[in-house]
């Protein structure tokens, strides 16, 4: 059996596909709370909303892939970029 690690939260993809990345770590603030009030997405937590923003597959699968430059994830865990192979 391998865990993958689903991190992140689904917010730090939209940060990552905004290109906000930076402003969001000066930020201090949860990602939710930064996309609410930086980016103005204020149903983020959506279902409804998500599925929309991600209704181009290719616009989630470079969200994943950047999101994986910018981690610190350790050699033991696998992440959502590990599906992606």
């Amino acid at each position: 059996m391998i865990n993958v690690i689903t991190a992140p939260e689904i917010e730090m993809l939209i940060i990552h596909n905004e290109g906000a990345y930076e402003r969001f770590k000066r930020s201090g603030k949860k990602p939710s709370e930064f996309c609410k009030a930086d980016l103005r997405m204020h149903n983020v937590k959506s279902y409804d909303f998500v599925k929309d923003y991600f209704r181009n597959p290719q616009t989630l699968v470079n969200a994943i892939k950047e999101y994986r430059r910018t981690a610190n994830i350790p050699k033991s865990e696998y992440s959502l970029s590990d599906l992606l192979k």
